[in-house]
């Protein structure tokens, strides 16, 4: 791996990928459609108030060095661009994980990571849920059958309070208007350990009626499986599932009680509910794949567990965010 000089010329380094180059040995290969990625890139250099003037705004982020070309397809854009037609789009939509406690089955993580617990190796006298929870470890249930779920949200992450302000108006015309409205979201997880996954029923919703107060937040979330789809993350052992996107209707209001909410601050898009199901009958797989017998990794246990990334996407935005998670068990 290397990267590329980029203080000079503008430079195109492509190659093939492994499969590029199979189909060019076979003679079918064409280029059909092509993708564009900024994973390299630090906006936040972005300098405004350059002592030199307009022409050096942008110039750090422009003379970023940038990687040589993967052959690998996982390892070739992580963070693709989004492609819209609209022109007055100060913010590109974000995808949030919401831990408000005002949720009361929204999970907070602990130590950086979601606990996805793992009954498999519970006796009548200890359960995983139970250390867990004298450990004061929130965590999801890991069965088709849990209530437990990680809340996202997305939308236009302008600040709350600022313009344009997260109100239902703004919501119509920056979110719903230019089609940058999650009413899915594809789910990314490793086939290994994960059987599928759970996201918000359609009959589920969110809102804050307009009221005054952060008491004033209306919602109903229930879990349904998702919907396995062929979408590829491009990761190997990676499967995708296809969950609902519910309408994001907490609005803003002059006491500002939207942040009591909710994460975006913003126009608000959709949330969605995650749920993480484990497959049944692993136990190899903290062998190969993770940590055994551990006595630090929760208080007063002896635990298997396996750490492993959630990757989620809005289908219609095309935010993502990578939710790491931790697979744990009695020993």
């Amino acid at each position: 791996m290397a990267f590329l000089d980029n203080s000079g010329d503008i430079i195109l380094d492509a190659v093939l990928t492994e499969t590029g180059r199979r189909r060019m040995a076979q003679g079918n290969f064409r280029i059909v459609k092509f993708g564009i990625g900024d994973d390299e890139i630090d906006y936040s250099l972005y300098d405004k108030n350059h002592k030199s003037g307009s022409a050096y705004f942008d110039l750090e982020i422009l003379q970023t060095p940038v990687f040589e070309a993967f052959t690998q397809v996982n390892a070739g854009i992580n963070y693709g661009l989004l492609g819209t037609t609209a022109t007055d789009l100060l913010y590109l939509p974000v995808l949030k994980i919401n831990e408000k406690t005002v949720y009361g089955d929204n999970i907070s993580k602990t130590s950086g990571l979601y606990h996805i617990a793992d009954t498999g190796g519970d006796t009548a006298s200890a359960k995983i849920g139970t250390k867990l929870s004298d450990a004061s470890v929130k965590y999801l249930e890991g069965t088709a059958t849990g209530n437990s779920y990680i809340l996202m949200e997305t939308g236009l992450d302008s600040g709350f309070g600022t313009v344009p302000i997260g109100s239902s108006e703004n919501r119509d015309s920056y979110v719903v208007a230019n089609n940058l409205n999650d009413t899915s979201y594809t789910v990314f997880v490793d086939n290994r350990f994960f059987s599928t996954v759970q996201g918000a029923t359609t009959n589920s919703y969110v809102n804050n009626g307009g009221g005054t107060t952060g008491t004033d937040l209306n919602y109903s979330i229930s879990l349904t499986s998702g919907t396995p789809t062929s979408l590829s993350l491009g990761i190997a052992n990676y499967s995708g599932y296809k969950i609902n996107g519910i309408s994001n209707l907490i609005t803003y209001n002059d006491t500002d009680t939207d942040q009591d909410t909710s994460v975006i601050g913003g126009p608000r898009g959709t949330m969605t509910a995650l749920g993480l199901v484990i497959k049944s009958g692993i136990s190899a797989e903290y062998t190969l794949y993770g940590t055994t017998s551990n006595t630090t990794r929760l208080a007063s246990s002896t635990v298997n567990y396996i750490d492993t990334n959630v990757y989620v996407q809005g289908n219609a935005s095309g935010a993502i965010t990578v939710i790491p998670c931790t697979i744990i068990r009695l020993s």
